[in-house]
């Protein structure tokens, strides 16, 4: 490894070393410290034989209809956690297949599902279980079978190693402090907000569920973020950058930053020590003695802010910051030219006289 390693290099390094160090203990290690599904899951969809399988956490499985899809997409408090990737791509064929015009939006609203950074709805079990562990090198990742064989928890039916492995992925830390429930409770309404929206097209739907995926992903990559767990991975690449406060004032401090740094002046910064948080301003960059340094506003006093700073500054505690949570708000767009109602005609046109003599319409 030398100075000039790119970070994509170093993050397949860290990658590596972290999945040979699973192998050499024998187990998957700890990855991220908040849970890898967001919310308790209801439900699980998986392939018994080649048949598409719907079965409630605490009831009988039934085969999968298109119908029982869309009320899982919209269903108040639904997380249906779906085996893997595979399963996901049969129940989107299933989708493209229907004849009737009701499921004409299934479709789409499956891949919008699919392209979020990661579904409250319906999230997949073998991503959820990755962004949990860090799985023993020479194993896939998504492969439910290897999951169970890396846990050991392999039973006499899919349905019964799936339970196991939710568990699993369920397990983490949901802490207050760093409002996990307050954001994965916003992503699972904006989730089916998003899904009930979708079903129509139209520029102005279109306009206004982009609006909502920017929002949504913009909470999710802020929860990953801030996860204790990945704060060091996240340095490699600048998402998150480690700081030591210097001067401390009344209105402002300077910190040493780590490098590669991404924060951009004049934007709000959180910052953390992997059990509060605080937001602050980024007012300006500077170079000192060689290095980078960061002018931060003060955060107030009746938050964390404070001793967090107080804290790192003697040594006693480390300090990140990264990019504060940008979200818009999904307003509905009023431009009737985009609803599609009747646009008044434009009249009373200024033109030049030799333009009209030319044909030019005046009115």
């Amino acid at each position: 490894m030398t100075a000039t390693t790119a970070p994509k290099e170093l993050l397949a390094m860290y990658r590596q070393d972290a999945r040979q160090n699973a192998l050499d203990n024998g187990v998957p290690a700890n990855r991220s410290s908040f849970p890898g599904l967001g919310c308790e899951a209801t439900g699980m969809i998986y392939l018994r034989g080649k048949q598409l399988t719907y079965q409630p956490m605490h009831s009988v499985p039934s085969i999968l209809e298109p119908e029982k899809i869309a009320e899982l997409l919209t269903g108040d408090g639904t997380c249906t956690v779906v085996a893997d990737a595979k399963t996901f791509a049969r129940m989107l064929v299933m989708a493209d297949n229907m004849p009737s015009n009701d499921f004409k939006s299934l479709g789409r609203r499956l891949r919008i599902s699919r392209g979020l950074p990661v579904s409250m709805k319906l999230p997949i079990l073998t991503e959820a279980l990755s962004s949990r562990y860090w799985l023993q090198d020479g194993l896939a990742e998504n492969s439910i079978a290897d999951w169970a064989e890396a846990f050991d928890v392999a039973g006499p039916s899919t349905a019964i190693t799936m339970r196991s492995l939710i568990t699993l992925a369920s397990d983490g830390q949901r802490p207050t402090a760093l409002k996990h429930g307050r954001s994965v409770d916003g992503m699972a309404d904006l989730e089916k907000r998003i899904m009930e929206q979708c079903a129509w097209s139209g520029i102005s739907t279109d306009c206004y569920v982009y609006s909502m995926l920017e929002q949504y992903s913009a909470k999710a990559i802020g929860l990953r973020t801030i996860d204790p767990g990945l704060l060091e991975m996240h340095m490699i690449d600048g998402q998150v950058c480690k700081i030591v406060p210097m001067n401390v004032a009344h209105k402002t401090f300077t910190a040493s930053v780590s490098s590669p740094f991404k924060l951009k002046e004049g934007r709000k910064v959180r910052l953390t020590d992997g059990e509060q948080i605080a937001e602050v301003y980024l007012n300006s960059l500077r170079f000192g003695e060689g290095s980078l340094h960061a002018v931060f506003e003060q955060p107030g006093s009746r938050g964390p802010g404070a001793l967090m700073i107080s804290r790192a500054k003697k040594g006693t505690a480390p300090l990140f910051a990264a990019d504060a949570v940008f979200e818009s708000f999904g307003t509905g767009l009023k431009n009737k030219r985009w609803m599609g109602d009747a646009v008044q005609r434009v009249t009373g046109r200024d033109v030049p006289l030799d333009v009209a003599l030319a044909g030019a319409p005046v009115d």
